[in-house]
């Protein structure tokens, strides 16, 4: 069977007008109130530890009237299995009557996302402050959801960055531009902790917008550039004097957002493009009078560099826990996206197959350099695993506020988990005793993690109902044999 050519040109969403007004609008249903309406005022399975602590710490941000709520939420989120839409969060949490204010609270959790993250940077500050002399490593990417229907605020058509054997290079949905923190734990490696994502809206979606949100067209790097200089500037208010080490793919290696960062004080570590343009070092003319040059007058050119094959050193550097062993160049040069000299590393991974990476830190090692290029790696498993374990961009909700309150809730409970099993070992996150088919060495994913957490919020309610029960013990060995299949 022959198979049909794929189009060059990008499909558009063609979706008519709503036919009828909803039938369950909430204004009409607030004017009959119930007297017999339950009010929700706590999770049916509560969270525990440093879970709760965050998110109480969380809820103060919060306007008291409704801070009660967001624990109760993110102990549905918690224990949701399933599609995990936002409908399964709050069955879940065990809500009553009152699910509509449960709904208001995501659009509320969408407008205060800069003000609810204080909480865990300075817990994190609290934790993991490198000092004076250390530095704090920020990873900037993004990343699309899929959405379904033609009634999705500030959906439409994106690239797929995974678009797989069967799927189209384009995706109808949301694209989310993310910060993450990027931490090296002593056991299981690099861990990206997601702080802050402001949802991308295309240009030719912000007319449709304007009549009900006070929207503007802003560019990722736009919206990277205002991300990074909030944490960046939250760390700093809160005590924090080691420096910033900002990377990110080529995608976001531009002009406005390396020459902005780099005047904060931020150390910039990205990837070049093949025909980047680079110039050599400007030559110092003694006595010549005027300002000095900033750029040299010789461009190089990196094809020709990587396809020469003198000049190659070998160097053994930390790749994703793991020591590699690879060739490389280094040079500095000038570079008009900084708008300085910067230090420009090819690293060679088969005859034909190299990559040019820079740093506006010309005195960084070259190891440190490619370290922090593989590190940044630790975003993409966060945008893995917070859609398959967390179900982010499945939570079936449409107005613009509460998709961004959803995402940010599933980036925040990934932190959360991680920071709650920070110092746990492999042995209290997983056992694998019951499968002796897996390796037992094998790190522990931050499914295990999560299911760790909730399995013990499980307990608690359980071993608490058995304080009144006979045959505590019989009882007891019983729910233990039902709480491991539990989460």
């Amino acid at each position: 069977m022959a198979k049909s050519k794929r189009k060059s040109t990008r499909r558009q969403p063609h979706h008519g007008a709503k036919s009828t007004p909803s039938k369950h609008d909430k204004r009409t249903r607030l004017d009959r109130r119930s007297a017999t309406r339950e009010r929700t005022s706590k999770a049916k399975v509560p969270l525990i530890g440093v879970v709760a602590t965050l998110a109480v710490a969380m809820s103060k941000m919060l306007d008291p009237r409704i801070a009660f709520r967001l624990p109760i939420i993110m102990a549905g989120a918690m224990l949701a299995s399933g599609r995990r839409t936002a409908a399964n969060w709050l069955r879940c949490a065990g809500v009553q009557a009152d699910w509509d204010r449960f709904y208001d609270l995501l659009q509320t959790i969408g407008k205060k996302t800069t003000s609810l993250s204080l909480p865990l940077l300075s817990f994190i500050l609290k934790k993991f402050d490198p000092g004076e002399g250390g530095c704090w490593t920020l990873v900037i990417d993004d990343s699309p959801t899929k959405r379904f229907g033609p009634h999705v605020e500030a959906a439409n058509l994106h690239h797929n960055p995974t678009p797989g054997p069967g799927d189209s290079k384009w995706i109808y949905g949301h694209s989310w531009v993310c910060v993450a923190l990027s931490m090296t734990h002593a056991i299981f490696g690099v861990i990206g902790l997601p702080l802050l994502s402001s949802l991308y809206v295309r240009k030719a979606d912000i007319e449709g917008l304007q009549p009900h949100y006070p929207a503007e067209f802003r560019t990722k790097h736009d919206l990277a550039l205002e991300l990074c200089q909030h944490v960046m500037q939250t760390l700093r208010a809160l005590g924090s004097k080691a420096g910033f080490l900002v990377v990110f793919d080529g995608a976001y290696a531009a002009k406005k957002l390396v020459r902005s960062l780099h005047a904060a004080g931020a150390t910039i570590i990205s990837r070049l493009r093949r025909n980047a343009i680079l110039l050599d070092l400007p030559i110092k003319a003694a006595g010549k009078r005027g300002r000095p040059r900033i750029y040299g007058e010789n461009r190089i050119d990196l094809r020709q560099l990587a396809s020469d094959n003198q000049g190659w050193e070998r160097i053994d550097y930390a790749c994703r826990g793991i020591i590699v062993q690879a060739q490389y160049k280094t040079f500095l040069a000038t570079c008009k996206i900084t708008g300085g000299p910067v230090r420009v590393v090819i690293l060679k991974y088969t005859n034909d197959n190299w990559a040019a990476f820079f740093s506006t830190n010309t005195a960084m090692d070259v190891a440190a350099i490619l370290k922090t290029v593989s590190d940044r790696w630790s975003i993409e498993e966060f945008f893995h695993d917070t859609k398959e374990i967390w179900g982010a961009g499945q939570q079936q909700v449409r107005n613009i506020w509460s998709n961004i309150g959803c995402w940010n809730l599933c980036g925040w409970l990934y932190t959360i988990v991680e920071l709650a099993c920070w110092d746990d070992t492999s042995e209290q996150l997983v056992d694998r005793s019951d499968r002796p088919w897996d390796n037992p060495d094998r790190r522990p994913s931050h499914a295990d993690r999560r299911r760790r957490i909730a399995r013990e919020m499980l307990q608690n309610v359980f071993f608490d109902d058995l304080q009144i029960a006979t045959e505590r013990g019989i009882i007891r060995q019983r729910l233990e044999q039902i709480l491991a299949y539990a989460a």
